[in-house]
């Protein structure tokens, strides 16, 4: 990079952090408010070109009507070396303001390419926002926007070294007992809801070491709980699946979820008090400074750390 690390750090800003989940919350599904989707997608292509990067469409067919997944490309100095993908999906649940669910990522996923646009990384990074990943209705589809893009990129033999993706990452609890954990997880986790969940399969185990360190050595102060999800975890903790890196584990790239956990200590989780006054942006920013310290390691490291 040709910007060290610590100062790429010191631009992550928590007022802009705020600024734009307060600007992409309110409800916004699918199938429900189409025109809001397409209305928070224009907003994102402009937020996108304000950082200097250009926005490529995808479209995301879905019964009679057509989404899009918005794609942000920083180049790589060495083409041939497989690239970094963070990504965020960008609607809300029915009914729901979605400010954690998910704004939250969406805004670190901003703030993350407005500081790494101008960078020159040796493997390309690329910033991309997820359309439908929410269950469009009760017995409706749900990652939508993630399988169509996972789908094409492998069928494209297109590698990734690391796919990273934003999950719920501004609430938090300080409470004694506010964060639930499932009854099959074996690992030790804190009864308070104050840390962030790294969630990987057997084959994403080496990126979530890699993110560990990451963040462990530039932002001490973000507490995180790593996990691997064991074989046949989609059955009895199916948790683990509950975003757009399952899309990506089941086209065999390694991919984390990084994560308050949602439902698991959210109470307006998919609720309509989802919004901007009940997250911690302190929080969020400390998740911003880990994943600016985690891309940016990643994308000028040439080790691999796919399994």
């Amino acid at each position: 990079m040709q910007t060290d690390l610590a100062s790429l750090l010191s631009r992550v800003s928590r007022t802009r952090l705020e600024r734009r989940v307060r600007e992409l919350e309110g409800v916004r599904h699918g199938w429900d408010n189409p025109e809001a989707v397409e209305n928070r997608a224009q907003w994102l292509t402009r937020s996108f070109e304000a950082v200097g990067l250009q926005v490529e469409s995808r479209p995301v067919p879905l019964r009679d009507r057509t989404y899009r997944n918005l794609l942000a490309t920083v180049p790589g100095s060495d083409p041939k070396k497989s690239g970094i993908l963070l990504g965020a999906h960008y609607d809300s649940p029915c009914g729901s303001p979605g400010a954690d669910d998910n704004a939250s990522g969406v805004a670190v996923l901003l703030e993350v390419a407005e500081i790494l646009a101008r960078t020159s990384p040796l493997r390309t990074i690329q910033f991309v926002a997820f359309t439908l990943e929410e269950p469009q209705d009760v017995f409706g589809p749900f990652l939508v926007g993630s399988e169509h893009f996972a789908k094409e990129a492998k069928e494209a033999g297109i590698q990734y070294e690391a796919v990273l993706i934003l999950e719920c990452v501004g609430y938090t609890d300080s409470r004694q007992g506010s964060q639930i954990v499932p009854p099959l997880v074996r690992i030790p986790v804190p009864s308070r809801a104050e840390f962030l969940a790294v969630v990987a399969d057997r084959r994403s185990k080496r990126l979530m070491e890699a993110f560990r360190r990451c963040s462990s050595g530039s932002v001490p102060e973000l507490d995180l709980v790593c996990y691997k999800a064991p074989p046949l975890a989609d059955y009895f903790i199916p948790e683990v699946r509950f975003s757009d890196h399952a899309s990506f584990w089941d086209q065999g790239y390694p991919a984390l979820m990084l994560t308050d956990t949602a439902m698991l200590r959210n109470p307006h989780y998919h609720a309509a008090t989802d919004t901007s006054t009940t997250l911690d942006f302190r929080f969020m920013t400390h998740v911003a400074k880990a994943v600016v310290a985690a891309v940016a390691t990643l994308s000028n490291q040439q080790l691999s750390v796919s399994d």
